[in-house]
């Protein structure tokens, strides 16, 4: 079994919330609901918030982003 240090975590972590805000960015342009447009444009934007938290823990970590 392989170790993961945190630095690994964080870096799938990051690779995740990223993911997850474009699919929420490209649900946003596949509906036609005025209400899911604007819930899926907030969870792309909350999902792109979290990502910069994890970049600035990465880099405090000595990884690079």
């Amino acid at each position: 079994m392989s170790n993961f240090s945190d630095l690994d975590m964080l870096y799938d972590y990051d690779k995740d919330v990223s993911a997850a805000a474009t699919g929420y960015m490209t649900f946003a342009t596949k509906v036609s609901n005025e209400e899911l447009i604007h819930k899926y444009l907030q969870l792309a934007n909350e999902a792109g918030k979290v990502s910069g938290q994890v970049r600035r823990l990465i880099e405090k970590a000595g990884g690079i982003t």
